[in-house]
């Protein structure tokens, strides 16, 4: 607390020392806005100048009839920041322009902003006049390329990633690195390296987007992801939805698993519930049916026929049964144990087949001789 409130006291003197616009500045204003956003109402401008041991981005609010500046983000060599500012309407993009420049407090900056903070504040176009020289060191010239300014000087001075980045040119990374989106943890960036040292290059939000997903998706799968084989792919678009597959094909598996363990574990129970039926069957002609007569195996059925059967080994009213034709799966069907009735009869993908009507009329004969062995079960249970 105590050393931001020497910055600010620091900040707070220097701010008188600072010029007023100049009129190279407001020239270059009022014309860029008459050319390409006069009918846009209003647009934000900035100038970035060194004041001391800080660099200061002044922004300026202009429209067809005001021009003012209405805030000031002071940052050091450390990357420390300071924001001064008017005071501001609670509509969107109002600012008092009567009003005098204060302090804000160091977070969230919600005052700023109703997109969230200052660093969502829309910029149309940013002046450099002079730098600290620790940006100029860490390669700031004549221009942020498209980013955030005040973001752009506290990464440079902050994370020598980005610098590294910035450096080499590659404006698009340090842009979608930067604002938060991505994580360049220490496996990312030998990716990155190696990617660029191969040549590799993102042409767009997408296609970055699409390739950092890629080698998530590598690095999920065990795979090298500082090999070119895998990260710099001729076709980026088929190699993601290649490993995405593979990712998606390893995260069913991991899921069939747990569910298969916990399948397991309930077996004891599902005996204890089920075993009065274990040696009932209904057969006529080519139909026959039985019931299923573990939980692993309710489990495998759900899994084979592609529907959600698989998920009710651990439904204690229902009574899972299995209807076959020549000993091959036809269809899966749910008696409810609570009123005899059945609850469903389904084939392949839920769909119902050509002995549909034969199954359903040979379990409803069956019906009775479920409700007498469950009836005597549950006495016996009781006991």
């Amino acid at each position: 607390m105590k050393q931001i409130t020497k910055l600010n006291k620091r900040v707070t003197e220097l701010s008188a020392t600072l010029p007023l616009l100049r009129s190279t500045d407001e020239e270059w204003m009022r014309g860029d806005f008459r050319k390409n956003f006069h009918n846009k109402g209003l647009c934000y401008y900035l100038v970035m100048e060194r004041c001391h041991e800080w660099q200061v981005i002044r922004y300026y609010y202009i429209s067809r009839m005001r021009l003012f500046e209405f805030m000031q983000v002071w940052i050091n060599a450390d990357g420390e920041q300071v924001v001064r500012a008017k005071r501001r309407h609670m509509r969107v993009d109002g600012w008092v322009e009567d009003s005098d420049m204060r302090i804000w407090k160091q977070k969230p900056y919600i005052e700023y902003s109703y997109l969230g903070g200052i660093w969502r504040l829309g910029w149309t176009a940013c002046k450099i006049r002079s730098l600290l020289p620790e940006l100029k060191k860490r390669g700031l010239r004549t221009s942020t390329h498209c980013i955030n300014p005040a973001k752009i000087c506290k990464a440079l001075l902050t994370n020598n990633r980005l610098e590294t980045l910035f450096k080499v040119r590659q404006y698009r990374l340090v842009h979608e690195f930067m604002h938060g989106y991505y994580t360049l943890d220490d496996s990312m960036w030998q990716s990155v390296r190696v990617a660029l040292r191969h040549g590799y290059h993102w042409d767009d939000h997408q296609e970055f987007d699409t390739w950092y997903r890629m080698i998530h998706d590598l690095r999920f799968l065990g795979l090298d992801t500082n090999n070119p084989h895998y990260i710099c792919p001729a076709n980026l678009m088929d190699a993601h939805q290649h490993w995405m597959d593979k990712r998606n094909e390893r995260v069913e598996l991991e899921r069939i698993a747990e569910e298969m363990k916990q399948a397991e574990a309930f077996e004891p129970t599902f005996r204890k519930y089920r075993e009065q039926f274990f040696d009932m069957m209904f057969a006529k002609g080519k139909v026959s049916i039985q019931i299923i007569p573990t939980a692993m195996g309710i489990k495998e059925e759900g899994e084979a026929m592609h529907h959600c059967v698989g998920g009710y080994y651990n439904r204690l009213n229902s009574l899972i049964l299995s209807a076959k034709v020549d000993g091959k799966r036809m269809e899966t069907i749910e008696v409810d144990l609570t009123d005899y009735r059945i609850v469903q009869s389904r084939g392949l993908q839920n769909k119902q087949t050509n002995y549909h009507n034969q199954i359903v009329h040979l379990m409803k004969q069956g019906l009775p001789e479920i409700r007498k062995r469950n009836e005597e079960h549950k006495l016996k249970i009781a006991v």
